[in-house]
């Protein structure tokens, strides 16, 4: 499998490192295998998963969104889930406000309605640049669609990295995975963005470069920790010696 690997930067970091975006936001032909996922995602934890803030429901931000996708306006929050590939997220003046995320990595998704950025970030390992930026990111997603990716090495092989999950132990480099989420916004009006999350679980090896290995590398303590990669940096430093 050949993927592009440009956003994986040597020396590592985590401030918001993105590109202008152009075309489609999101898959119009989502993947079937998304949608049940999905499916299954909200069986087990629906209330957890998918929300919006009274706000929302008093500005019309789902109707805002089902307007974008061209949808029926009095569409379900579930129906717009099941409609799409790509988890969501509605930020109206840099707070969230709506949210469907079905593969979150750690969080509970509602409880980040009302919160901007910089709380939503502030979990997130050496974040300083990614605090301060986060006011002007709100605003710039609002006049300009971008793209930015997030990724890290895993053991776990889902799609849904939802709380109480339980990762293998690190055993072998044929059980490690490349987990990417890929992340685009578009601005629905002048305080107002959609922002889409298309989660990606891919066997590590498919798609090796020594520029993860480098990156990896690069990274601080505070981060390996963070992205519990300690035991899995010191199994990839292995790959062709």
């Amino acid at each position: 499998m050949i993927m592009n690997l440009d956003f994986v930067k040597t020396p590592f970091t985590n401030n918001p490192s993105m590109v202008r975006h152009e075309g489609m936001a999101y898959n119009l032909k989502p993947n079937q295998e998304y949608l049940e996922q999905k499916k299954k995602e909200l069986k087990l934890h629906k209330d957890s998963l998918n929300g919006e803030s009274d706000l929302s429901e008093n500005k019309g931000l789902r109707i805002k969104v089902s307007n974008y996708l061209k949808t029926e306006q009095e569409i379900s929050l579930e129906d717009l889930t099941l409609s799409l590939e790509e988890d969501f997220v509605v930020m109206h003046k840099g707070n969230m406000e709506l949210v469907s995320v079905c593969f979150p990595s750690g969080w509970i998704p509602v409880n980040k309605l009302g919160k901007n950025l910089s709380s939503i970030h502030s979990p997130v390992a050496d974040n300083d640049q990614l605090i301060k930026s986060s006011r002007k990111l709100s605003e710039y997603m609002c006049k300009q669609s971008i793209k930015r990716w997030v990724w890290t090495i895993t053991t776990f092989p889902e799609l849904s990295n939802f709380p109480g999950f339980k990762k293998p132990e690190v055993s072998k480099i044929e059980n490690l995975y490349f987990r990417l989420e890929t992340q685009t916004s578009v601005p629905l009006d002048s305080e107002t963005s959609l922002f889409f999350i298309k989660v990606e679980v891919i066997p590590l090896l498919t798609i090796w470069n020594i520029k993860i290995l480098e990156s990896v590398n690069s990274m601080s303590e505070n981060v390996l920790q963070y992205k519990d990669l300690l035991q899995i940096k010191k199994l990839i430093n292995t790959i062709n010696q």
